[in-house]
């Protein structure tokens, strides 16, 4: 775990976090963290018992064999590896919360990046989750909850965890009725029933959204929501500088900032 990410959870203990276990095999065993912990993988213990190198090659080659196979996407995902520090596991106690959360953490080496995935979902919990919206999420998306359903850099809140995205995105249309806001993409009226809410920006009211009238290729595109300015991303003119993606994977490729570490 590289530096930011250990001040990261010291700094929050006593703060909104009650208690912080970083795994250690050879003091934890997996059936005493099953009753402490929710939902706490057997795979990412059995990562947790091998060398960094096997970790790291473990999660890429697992990653790459989930994610649909793009070409610029692979590379990218690749090098994102090649540049991790270590790959650990984090349990964290929130105040007033009888279970640990379980988070991977995923330390670059540049020693200002980290980021937390929470447990993968399992097949069933997608399909039903897909179901809610009438079976049109990005089948990227969708294969990548199988890695992580949740998922932030450093402090961010970060990828919405499927299972609350249907509530979110029915919260953030009453506000924006209730306050009567009308959503704009340059001249374009926007009906915020065409956009479900996949990601927030650090506690702000600043979202990443799938957007149902948007289908660049084959699946939905995703825009910037920005609440204080009643807006979406000109997705018209779609590029990462204005935060309008083609797809799931190409927005996540931008917030990994892959590119960055080399």
């Amino acid at each position: 775990m590289n530096r930011l990410a250990f001040e990261y959870y010291q700094k929050n203990v006593d703060n909104e976090i009650e208690d912080v276990i970083l795994l250690d095999t050879k003091t934890h065993s997996f059936d005493e963290l099953t009753k402490i912990s929710k939902n706490f993988p057997k795979a990412w213990y059995e990562l947790a018992n091998l060398t960094l190198s096997d970790r790291i090659e473990f999660s890429s080659d697992f990653c790459l064999k989930t994610l649909p196979y793009i070409p610029h996407v692979y590379q990218l995902v690749y090098d994102f590896f090649l540049n991790l520090e270590d790959i650990s596991v984090a349990l964290t106690k929130k105040k007033n919360i009888e279970k640990f959360e379980v988070e991977l953490v995923y330390s670059m080496k540049n020693e200002s990046t980290f980021f937390r995935g929470k447990p993968p979902m399992a097949d069933e919990e997608i399909g039903l989750i897909n179901h809610k919206f009438l079976d049109m999420l990005p089948r990227d998306y969708l294969k990548f909850l199988k890695i992580h359903n949740g998922f932030a850099k450093n402090s961010d809140s970060g990828i919405i965890e499927a299972e609350n995205i249907f509530d979110i995105s029915n919260q953030m249309r009453d506000l924006i009725k209730n306050q009567n806001k009308t959503i704009h993409s340059n001249r374009d009226i926007i009906d915020p029933k065409d956009l479900i809410f996949f990601y927030q920006s650090y506690q702000q009211m600043d979202f990443q959204c799938f957007y149902k009238n948007w289908y660049p290729i084959s699946e939905m595109g995703n825009v910037y929501y920005s609440y204080v300015d009643s807006s979406i991303s000109d997705y018209k003119n779609s590029s990462f500088e204005n935060l309008s993606f083609a797809s799931f994977l190409d927005w996540l490729m931008f917030y990994l900032e892959v590119m960055d570490y080399e």
